[in-house]
């Protein structure tokens, strides 16, 4: 064979090898190492016990450990900008949502951004909220606000993320109530004082109250959303009370940094679905009075983007002022 034949026949032969390399040949493997799943609350809330459970399954499909890191404090804002200004190589994860949402509406300028800094992985599940009161609280709904209106700031909430923040200020602009706001960096702190009869009123996920109702400690006066839950058939939305509007979804799901690589959020989003799709898992949510809720990165970020717009619209129709960060 000539010498211009068999060159060409090699060269014909290596790019053919080349051909059927794996991709790992070229690019790192994801995920290398293990991954950190950043919850914005303090351990025990409902974003602790969704990522614990989910990290664990996750953990399987991605050969790696998912480690779950708590970042409380400034109603979530530590957290998510901890992840947003992270390394955007996968390896580390928001568990976000709501708070991200309502930041837009309750601040000239969001500590974090959710279009600007991060990229959404998928939703993971929908939450139920609940009005709780101290289990000594005399009355309900109505003896709160009736109580209010003769004593301005005589009833206290416990207020432990932004979204409750704004859910506070609602409540007050519509119940014509001035009901007096306690910050607590976390459910547990907050919980303590409810159960001492330092503090009256408690908005807080259905996930993280229900062993607190169960057991007698706080006492469900409303829910939030277009229906009452199953879970707690008697008690009325906030809607039949008389505070029209009250008919948000929250919800808690994943993102990561804006830059992190879209085979590495295509891969994350297939871990997430398929453990949010196990029989197990979707059986500790119901537990737990949480809906799974799979979607795909690009869906995740359209709700946002839907949500975040209608708070803004909710939160001028109420009067409720933008603040600075």
């Amino acid at each position: 064979m000539p010498f211009r034949r068999r060159a060409i026949t090699l060269a014909l032969g290596l790019a053919a090898l080349a051909g059927t390399l794996p991709a790992t040949a070229a690019e790192p493997a994801f995920p290398s190492q293990p991954i950190k799943l950043v919850v914005v609350y303090q351990p025990g809330g409902a974003n602790d016990i969704i990522a614990r459970v989910l990290g664990d399954r996750m953990a399987i499909s991605l050969g790696q450990p998912v480690v779950v890191v708590n970042k409380p404090g400034a109603s979530g804002a530590i957290g998510a900008q901890f992840v947003a200004s992270g390394p955007a190589d996968g390896h580390t994860v928001l568990m976000g949502g709501m708070p991200l949402v309502v930041a837009r509406a309750m601040y000239k300028v969001p500590p974090v951004d959710f279009e600007k800094s991060l990229a959404p992985v998928g939703k993971a599940v929908n939450l139920s909220l609940v009005l709780v009161a101290r289990k000594n609280f005399p009355g309900g709904f109505a003896d709160v606000v009736a109580q209010e209106r003769r004593k301005p700031g005589s009833v206290s909430m416990a207020v432990t993320a932004s979204t409750y923040e704004f859910y506070h200020a609602r409540i007050n602009k519509l119940a014509h109530a001035d009901i007096l706001k306690v910050p607590y960096a976390g459910v547990p702190a907050a919980m303590q004082d409810l159960a001492g009869d330092r503090v009256d009123l408690l908005i807080d996920t259905l996930a993280a109250q229900k062993p607190f109702i169960e057991s007698g400690a706080s006492r469900p006066l409303a829910v939030f959303g277009r229906r009452r839950l199953p879970d707690l058939p008697q008690v009325p939305t906030l809607t039949e009370l008389g505070l029209a509007g009250f008919n948000d979804q929250p919800y808690v799901g994943m993102l990561v940094p804006k830059a992190t690589p879209q085979a590495a959020i295509q891969r994350l989003n297939s871990a997430l679905n398929e453990a949010l799709g196990r029989d197990e898992v979707k059986a500790r949510m119901r537990q737990l009075g949480l809906e799974v809720a799979p979607t795909t990165p690009q869906a995740f970020l359209d709700e946002m983007r839907a949500d975040s717009k209608r708070f803004e619209e909710v939160g001028q129709a109420a009067g409720i002022e933008k603040q600075q960060p």
